[in-house]
């Protein structure tokens, strides 16, 4: 079911259903409300924003996102014009200017880049930030204990990168002075294990 699946979820319309389904909303709450914490006004950019799932979560702010996906784009474009998103890998992505963003988001992309990828995402949202500024990052974590389930559905995640909590620690730290994880269990409807990084410029 899960293979059969997997190839659905590039299509925005079948992305949406599937995260609805399994809890995403709720998700996109915690989140916001946890770990984000924007203020109205903050300047915000979501590395990997697919179809803008987090947007109408977020306060009144300048939200800028950009996704390799064209059809996430175009989605996301329609559902919030008040926004701005673009075409762009990781890779090529060059921030409009530095010291900018007051918060930088990249939820579940670190677990689709090898490290090289991973790294250059860090020195992105470190140029984009100012003084103080936070980048947020979600993603699927091994960790010892966790449920059969849940490893399970992280090994067939679509992301082919997934670590443990040091080493998506170690990438962050190459380039932010503070790095807080947290682990969570408790995110969706289905079993999975989430890390979250909250890293200080």
């Amino acid at each position: 079911m899960i293979e059969t699946i997997r190839p659905l979820l590039a299509v925005p319309q079948a992305y949406q259903f599937f995260w609805n389904v399994i809890g995403g909303p709720g998700r996109s709450k915690i989140l916001v409300q946890e770990y984000i914490r924007p203020r109205t006004g903050d300047r915000i950019l979501e590395i990997g924003c697919g179809p803008g799932t987090i947007v109408p979560y977020l306060p009144d702010s300048e939200y800028v996102g950009f996704d390799a996906s064209p059809a996430y784009v175009a989605k996301a474009r329609k559902r919030f014009p008040q926004a701005k998103f673009s075409c762009q890998r990781v890779s090529q992505y060059t921030p409009p200017q530095s010291d900018y963003f007051d918060i930088v988001l990249a939820l579940g992309i670190l677990h689709h880049l090898d490290d090289a990828e991973a790294s250059h995402l860090f020195q992105i949202a470190h140029h984009a930030l100012h003084s103080g500024g936070k980048l947020v990052t979600l993603d699927g974590v091994w960790e010892k204990g966790q449920s059969v389930v849940s490893r399970y559905l992280l090994a067939r995640d679509r992301g082919r990168f997934i670590r443990e909590e040091e080493e998506y620690a170690e990438l962050a730290l190459q380039f932010f002075r503070d790095v807080k994880p947290s682990i969570r269990h408790d995110l969706l409807r289905i079993p999975y294990t989430h890390i979250i990084l909250e890293c200080v410029r």
